[in-house]
This record gives structure tokens, C-alpha cells and sequence, in this order.
């Protein structure tokens, strides 16, 4: 069940075991964010209300994730020094790695980020890794653009018009 409002702190104590999976909901400006954590890792950023794997309770990752989130969603913020382990496959890591190495305000096509990671012809292999970043934000998929130079969709336009105008 995901919760919205101020997070309870956590209780001092044990750290939570890496496997003990949470997530929480969070209002932002811009509508809820959901993020799940491991114990140890952000494990899943999404936009909007989720029901992700785990117990729905904030924690010390949750939070600071969800801060660095909002410090970025105020132009307060260009990268992210939160912990994460996403899950996904070797190749999907790699084209994830490179998606973080686009600078902020900057854009990128599929055709590029195959070229930039050594597999120039598996292009629409990169499209797919893309779509499957589990980390909205923290991974910047938002900055691959279409072969035309535009935003795949409405939410990826809104947060590349929010970098370009803080990039000025």
C-alpha cells in the first residue's frame, strides 16, 4: 500500500537487511513518485502512484532519493549521488551506464548511445534497454531523443524543457 504525505522517520536501529524491499510514495510539483529501495539501493523510480515489491513504508534511501528527486525537479539539481541497483541485463546495464554519462540539458538518439557503447547496428536493442529503465529520472532515458531530435513523449519533453531552461 503506498502512502503520500510527510514520511515517518526511520527508527534508529539495525540497518535494513539488503533484501528487505520497501517503497514509498512521495508528492512532488509535479505529481507522486513512487521509489522502492533494497536496504542498500534505489531500486525503482516511477512517476506516479505504485504498488512496487516490498512493504510500503519510507526508509533512509527512500527519502534521500526522493529529496534529490525534488532538489532536481526544482532546478536545484543536475546529478544524483543516491545509491541504486537496478535490475537488468548485462546489456541493458550498459546502455543504462551510458544514458548517465548524457550531460544535463543535452540529447542523445539510440543510433548515438549504440555507437558510444560498441554495437552501432543493435540500435533499436538500445531503444528497448531505454524503455526499460526502472529508475525514471535517475537513469535520464528522458534525453534519448527520436532520429528527428524530439522528445519520445510528453513527460520526457517536460523534463528536458525543465533541464534546458536551468541550463541556461
Amino acid at each position: 500500500m503506498a502512502s503520500s504525505g510527510k514520511p515517518a522517520p526511520q527508527e534508529r536501529g539495525a540497518p535494513l537487511a539488503r533484501d528487505e524491499r520497501t517503497f514509498f510514495t512521495y508528492p512532488t510539483a509535479f505529481g507522486p513518485v513512487t521509489i522502492g529501495a533494497d536496504g542498500q539501493a534505489v531500486t525503482a523510480v516511477v512517476l506516479g502512484e505504485a504498488a512496487l515489491p516490498g512493504t510500503g513504508r519510507a526508509t533512509a534511501i527512500t527519502t534521500e532519493a526522493a529529496n534529490q528527486v525534488m532538489e532536481y525537479l526544482a532546478g536545484k539539481r543536475t546529478a544524483f549521488t543516491v545509491a541504486y541497483a537496478p535490475a537488468g541485463t548485462d546489456f541493458q546495464h550498459e546502455v543504462w551506464k551510458a544514458l548517465t554519462n548524457i550531460p544535463y540539458g543535452q540529447t542523445r538518439t539510440t543510433r548515438e548511445i549504440a555507437a558510444t557503447i560498441g554495437a552501432a547496428e543493435a540500435y533499436r536493442a538500445v531503444g528497448a534497454a531505454v524503455r526499460k529503465s526502472p529508475l525514471a529520472i535517475l537513469i535520464p532515458a528522458h534525453r534519448v531523443v527520436s532520429v528527428t531530435g524530439k522528445p519520445t513523449g510528453p513527460v520526457e519533453s517536460a523534463l528536458l524543457n525543465l533541464e534546458q531552461q536551468n541550463s541556461r
